[in-house]
């Protein structure tokens, strides 16, 4: 249902395979869509960084690459992450969007966390769905949401930079 989210601001799809006899989540980052423009000359060199953090301790980060000059990326990215079934009730998965910056520090677009301490009914929709489906991809659009918000319904955000 595309067109449902195509005019939302900042929106993120992503698409999440759980393979417990393997112990491994696949975390396929598909794109995004209205993004901030960071770069008032160039548009924006949007990237996303997927953190796992199990409990409240970082174990894991890993980063898609940039894409230039753009504010609607196509990225189709997979990665994999290691989780002991057994810690799976324990895990959340952050996803941050940036956009790249030489001069300075990178700008902060947007966050949702996916997991044991998500960021809204989207985000516990998502990961509900995704523990009654092994094997299976769920993906999903969700509205990224300012660092305050996080920080504030999701201890798992804190715990990333």
């Amino acid at each position: 249902d595309e067109t449902r989210y195509f005019f939302m601001y900042k929106c993120f799809h992503c698409s999440i395979t759980l393979t417990l006899h393997a112990g491994r989540l696949n975390v396929d980052i598909i794109r995004a869509k209205q993004l901030l423009q960071t770069d008032m000359c160039q548009g924006s060199d949007p990237f996303v960084k997927v953190q796992l953090v199990t409990g409240l301790k970082l174990m894991k980060t890993k980063k898609t690459s940039c894409m230039r000059g753009t504010i609607d990326p196509c990225y189709n990215e997979s990665f994999n992450f290691r989780v002991p079934q057994e810690e799976l009730c324990e895990v959340s998965l952050v996803f941050t969007v940036y956009g790249h910056n030489v001069k300075s520090s990178n700008d902060f677009v947007g966050r949702i966390v996916i997991g044991q301490f998500s960021t809204g009914p989207q985000e516990t929709a998502h990961w509900r769905r995704l523990l009654g489906s092994q094997r299976t991809p769920v993906e999903q659009w969700h509205s990224l949401r300012s660092r305050a918000e996080c920080d504030r319904v999701s201890p798992a955000s804190l715990e990333v930079t």
